[in-house]
């Protein structure tokens, strides 16, 4: 009797405990990898939009060291394996749909620049016309209240 309840009771913790330990599948692996990839592009896009992405590109290399992470505790400790994998992908999700905004900013940006650029140069083809048309005028005014009490003395 006694030997029949010890058998049992180990096949229990037999089988509980290696359900608790289970080391994470390469699909996990998989679907990480490519969260981080998706977000490097989301990124990539982001900064070719003109968006500040530095501060993407910091929460993608701590994604990326999760899933470097995860693979080198993977055979040691399989249930924080998936947990840090979960964090990355999570993190990489984020730094994905955060890389919209950004490019977004980026394009906003770019067009006001641009709009600057063109209001700027108007103002300066602007003030040239106008020398060249009233010039003359001016700078003939301006010389006559410099010079206006000096008196020319006839010499002869």
């Amino acid at each position: 009797m006694r030997a029949a309840l010890l058998i049992v009771l180990f096949a229990v913790m037999l089988v509980v405990g290696s359900q608790g330990v289970s080391a994470a599948s390469p699909a996990t692996f998989n679907g990480a990898a490519s969260a981080v990839q998706n977000a490097f592009v989301a990124v990539q896009a982001a900064g070719r939009d003109g968006g500040n992405i530095s501060s993407l590109v910091v929460k993608l290399n701590d994604a990326l060291a999760l899933v470097q992470k995860a693979s080198a505790e993977n055979a040691t400790a399989p249930s924080q394996a998936l947990v840090d994998l979960q964090s990355a992908t999570s993190l990489a999700q984020g730094v994905q749909s955060s890389a919209a905004t950004v490019a977004q900013q980026g394009t906003s940006a770019r067009q006001l620049q641009l709009e600057l650029s063109v209001t700027a140069a108007a103002v300066i083809v602007g003030i040239a016309v106008a020398f060249y048309v009233y010039g003359d005028r001016i700078y003939r005014r301006l010389w006559l209240r410099m010079y206006r009490g000096q008196v020319v003395k006839k010499v002869g």
